[in-house]
């Protein structure tokens, strides 16, 4: 059996009212990126507030910074997705579609371990891919996330 690339990406943004994507990954018709790691956390001084953090499907990137995949393997392979953090127009989030959720106190980091051959998959449609996002009705407090994901 062939193993498939393993990569990661990180992304921070500061919480802004309604939602701001913190990190996205967007496949291709050639791969299904698939996250298999993901956490999130501070990264500013910490406070007694919870985030809501949502991982939902997307089918428009929005505007990011780009992120550089990092490969996690013994190759120097590229990956073939594409990823971006701190977003100053939001990607197109398909309705109804969050994956994930979950209220975290903003004093703590939390992550994600999923079945290794990953638990959030792109389908292989051009601009399909996921995204993470978190909510919280005032504070403008820094967050960042992590995502370890498979092609």
């Amino acid at each position: 059996m062939a193993h498939s690339r393993k990569y990661a990406v990180t992304g921070g943004q500061n919480i802004a009212s309604p939602d701001d994507t913190v990190l996205g990954i967007t496949g291709s018709t050639a791969v299904e990126p698939s996250i298999f790691f993901l956490a999130i956390g501070p990264e500013d001084t910490p406070t007694d507030i919870t985030v809501v953090w949502r991982l939902g499907r997307t089918t428009a990137a929005g505007t990011a910074t780009s992120v550089t995949p990092q490969n996690l393997g013994p190759g120097t392979t590229a990956a073939t997705s594409t990823a971006g953090e701190n977003h100053t127009a939001e990607p197109t989030f398909t309705a109804n579609a969050v994956l994930w959720r979950m209220g975290a106190n903003y004093r703590a980091s939390h992550a994600l371990v999923c079945d290794p051959e990953g638990c959030f998959t792109v389908p292989a449609t051009s601009n399909n891919g996921l995204a993470i996002y978190p909510s919280h009705a005032s504070s403008t407090a820094a967050v960042g996330a992590v995502f370890h994901f498979r092609e």
